[in-house]
């Protein structure tokens, strides 16, 4: 079964359309559309060696990279460069932007895993405020710790922290590969 190009969570009110995947540029690239609803949100988080870089194509998108708010309209760009904290909250209207992420790595797998877990409720990552289903959760980040870490904690000791946790969920019976929603 090949992995779905086009995924959504209307929890987080972000759909994004798969153009290219890591696994078909060797992991060099990620490229795809991100529509993001009214009201969506990403909480801030940072990429550790990764480029990414957003492109408004629809509407007008609100970024907050490094505590600086930016909003992006049609044919404007801005690159986030790694280790930059970044994320949005509560779009302000519907935006769809081209995302484009270098190196790709496993990232496209991630959106799929965290995505389907939000949408599915079986996890909750809210615009502000305490998650929910945190063993999960560290399961996720301890597994794309290449691609994902959370903002203002040094990475070294997030992945211990993270790693100690997954090991905890592992002996819950908690998983860390979702073949159901395309993220082995």
């Amino acid at each position: 079964m090949d992995a779905p190009r086009d995924i959504s969570d209307p929890v987080s009110g972000q759909r994004w359309v798969f153009r290219q995947t890591g696994a078909e540029t060797d992991g060099e690239l990620l490229e795809a559309d991100l529509y993001v609803g009214a009201g969506g949100f990403v909480r801030s988080h940072a990429h550790p060696t990764q480029e990414e870089t957003f492109t408004g194509v629809e509407g007008t998108f609100v970024l907050d990279i490094g505590g600086e708010t930016h909003a992006l309209g049609p044919g404007e760009s801005i690159v986030i460069p790694p280790r930059v904290p970044h994320g949005f909250r509560r779009a302000p209207g519907s935006s769809r932007l081209l995302v484009t992420v270098r190196p790709a790595l496993a990232l496209d797998d991630y959106f799929r895993a965290y995505l389907g877990l939000s949408r599915d409720r079986r996890i909750s990552l809210p615009s502000s405020g305490l998650p929910r289903g945190l063993l999960q959760i560290a399961l996720i980040m301890d597994r794309y710790a290449p691609e994902i870490a959370a903002p203002g904690i040094p990475l070294g000791l997030q992945r211990k922290a993270w790693a100690a946790l997954a090991a905890l969920g592992r002996k819950r019976g908690l998983k860390a590969s979702f073949p159901e929603y395309g993220a082995v």
